[in-house]
């Protein structure tokens, strides 16, 4: 009974995701984008509402520009390289606010 089992269990369709050929690093990579991406706008929280919509713009063109990138070693430098621009940006940030009290 056990055997007819496992024959009749079909395996769930694969998501969209992996039909263009991507693979589990590939997947991985794109959560720290995301997060990062978070991360970048919440900094821009306590800002001027024109500075942090200019910020974020310009973030996000970053990030479309760099959207077709398939290289995991090229994602993996762009997501360090972000992420030391987002910490220069927080400690910018934060000296700005400790400035204006």
């Amino acid at each position: 009974m056990f055997a007819t089992l496992v024959r009749l269990h079909k395996a769930p369709p694969m998501p969209k995701f992996f039909d263009k050929g991507l693979t589990l690093d590939h997947f991985l990579l794109k959560g720290q984008v995301i997060s990062l991406y978070r991360q970048i706008v919440r900094c821009t929280k306590g800002m001027e509402k024109s500075d942090a919509k200019e910020l974020i713009q310009w973030a996000r063109a970053d990030f479309e520009r760099h959207r077709k990138e398939m290289d995991i070693e090229t994602i993996k430098s762009l997501i360090s390289s972000g992420k030391h621009q987002m910490h220069n940006l927080q400690s910018s940030v934060t000296l700005a606010h400790t400035a204006k009290r």
